[in-house]
């Protein structure tokens, strides 16, 4: 995902443009907030697994940060973790002294190391994938979040679907993750707009005298059918 385009945004009124800027600025900085959020609490959730740097350069990988946010994101989460920061150094235990001789070469001292190391890293790994899941999840309800936003601007002048496209184009959302975005935020208007198929429904139907034309008393606004 790159930073939000506005270059389709010129094919509506000026007042219109411009709204539609502050809405990209605020769903910009609202990823952002939400990525910070999202990075802190990856790192206090594996706090007991991985050093501060090391998580906050494994969520990085496990997310997929917009390159021009990891910056933003990477300050803003060290300085939100300051106080834990401070908190691990403070409590940090005294290193352990290694044990001397040669017990710790004996094969079955090192088959039992190994299985331990496995185990630990496959905890870890699996911890990481779970908090990313957490991370995506909330992201992607940033997004559908500010979709719906866009939509709410738009659609006196164009088609929910559309503006919800709009919004999915001018963020460059990748494929995938775009019609997830768009299948939810499109739900989500359904649930907010229920009035829509009573009043289709409801729409009389005023039949011609030759019986053959049936013209519907309503304005159906159709819109993008699928996207690719």
């Amino acid at each position: 995902m790159a930073a939000p385009s506005l270059i389709a945004v010129r094919r509506f009124s000026p007042s219109t443009r411009l709204r539609l800027q502050v809405v990209f600025a605020k769903g910009w900085e609202a990823l952002a907030e939400t990525y910070r959020l999202q990075a802190a609490g990856f790192v206090k959730r594996l706090r007991d697994r991985l050093p501060v740097e090391e998580a906050l350069d494994r969520y990085f990988r496990e997310v997929g940060v917009p390159a021009p946010l990891v910056d933003t994101v990477r300050a803003r989460t060290l300085i939100s973790l300051s106080s834990l920061v401070d908190a691990i150094f403070d409590e940090a235990p005294e290193p352990e002294a290694r044990s001397s001789g040669w017990s710790a070469l004996r094969p079955d001292q090192m088959l039992d190391a190994l299985k331990r190391r496995t185990q630990y890293i496959e905890e870890t790994n699996l911890e990481c994938r779970l908090a990313a899941s957490l991370s995506a999840e909330a992201v992607a309800a940033t997004h559908i979040r500010m979709a719906l936003e866009t939509a709410d601007l738009l659609v006196p002048e164009i088609s929910p679907d559309e503006a919800i496209m709009h919004y999915i184009r001018g963020f460059n959302l990748p494929s995938v993750e775009a019609q997830i975005i768009f299948r939810r935020a499109m739900a989500k208007w359904a649930e907010r707009e229920p009035q829509l198929d009573e009043a289709l429904v409801a729409a009389p139907l005023a039949v011609s005298p030759s019986a053959s034309q049936i013209e519907y008393g309503g304005r159906l606004r159709l819109g993008i059918r699928a996207i690719g």
